[in-house]
């Protein structure tokens, strides 16, 4: 919700994460850091990157917003869950309905099935391989037993 295009490296290699969004009194605040770290560096990929450049403004300024509200201000978590979320996911021919908030573990699942080392997909979304290892691994694939 806070990605700014000065987060993503100008060749679309690179992105850092190093803001978010919060409610304040005086409403949707963004704020330096996370609750558990700083900042983290996310790879992109092609098909990352394709989408990226093609949402990029021409004329886009390093502050501007990469997913803007229609008003161009900070996107509130609680209206697109409640609102476009709901209608985009019921759109998609074939695709459970998920809330938001699954997106993570979905993220997570998909990248271990698609052979992404623990560590790293620990790195990429800011947890500790024990977590992955406890929440997203036993789940993610069927058991087999290697030839040796």
């Amino acid at each position: 919700m806070a990605l700014q295009w000065k987060h993503i490296v100008l060749d679309f290699t690179i992105i850092r994460f190093e803001q978010a969004v919060v409610v304040s009194q005086s409403g949707l605040t963004c704020k330096s850091g996370f609750k558990t770290q700083k900042k983290r560096i996310f790879p992109i990929n092609n098909r990352l990157a394709g989408l990226l450049k093609s949402i990029q403004p021409i004329d886009v300024s390093g502050e501007a917003k990469v997913f803007p509200s229609p008003e161009g201000k900070w996107i509130d978590m609680h209206n697109l869950s409640g609102r476009a979320w709901k209608v985009v996911v019921e759109s998609l021919d074939g695709v459970e309905y998920r809330k938001l908030y699954q997106t993570p573990h979905t993220f997570i699942t998909m990248a271990l099935k698609n052979g992404v080392d623990v560590k790293d997909v620990a790195t990429m979304v800011g947890n500790s391989p024990e977590i992955i290892y406890r929440h997203y691994a036993g789940q993610s694939r069927e058991l087999f037993l290697p030839e040796f």
